[in-house]
């Protein structure tokens, strides 16, 4: 008998790739933001869905947890000064808007995971109104809040 053959079974080029332990990249919560910030009571009266200060906040805070709460606390302080009532409404929308260049700086200078830019992306489409501005501000106190949290838990 001729022991130079080997007689376990082939295994597939998938199979013979070590596996790694980079996560998969952080996506933002499905159905997120899909019908808006806001639910509507049988009587008509409009309340910013509890998801985007628990669920939804919880899960993106979880994905910016390589991100310094005071980064993200910075960003929430700049939209607050734009919470002034006697501000036009393009005046918050601009403070909005000017968290997307920021979040890039972040990400570049890998501060900050990517997902931070698909968040502030999809929030800036969704600011239609000075409602969806507050919703928006209350949705990233949220998000502070847990962010804090999941730091001291490390």
């Amino acid at each position: 008998m001729n022991d130079n053959f080997d007689l376990t079974p082939a295994t597939s080029a998938t199979e013979q790739t070590p596996t790694t332990d980079t996560p998969a990249p952080a996506t933002l919560p499905k159905n997120y933001l899909v019908g808006g910030y806001y639910a509507t009571t049988d009587k008509g009266a409009k309340y910013l869905r509890p998801e985007f200060v628990d669920e939804y906040a919880r899960n993106i805070a979880a994905s910016l947890n390589e991100m310094k709460p005071a980064e993200f606390a910075a960003m929430l302080r700049d939209m607050k000064r734009a919470k002034k009532t006697t501000l036009p409404f393009e005046a918050r929308q601009t403070a909005a808007a000017e968290l997307l260049p920021r979040a890039i700086g972040l990400v570049h200078k890998k501060k900050a995971p990517s997902i931070l830019t698909e968040f502030i992306k999809a929030n800036l489409a969704a600011i239609k109104t000075d409602d969806d501005w507050s919703a928006f501000y209350r949705h990233m106190n949220a998000i502070s809040g847990f962010l804090v949290l999941n730091t001291a838990d490390k």
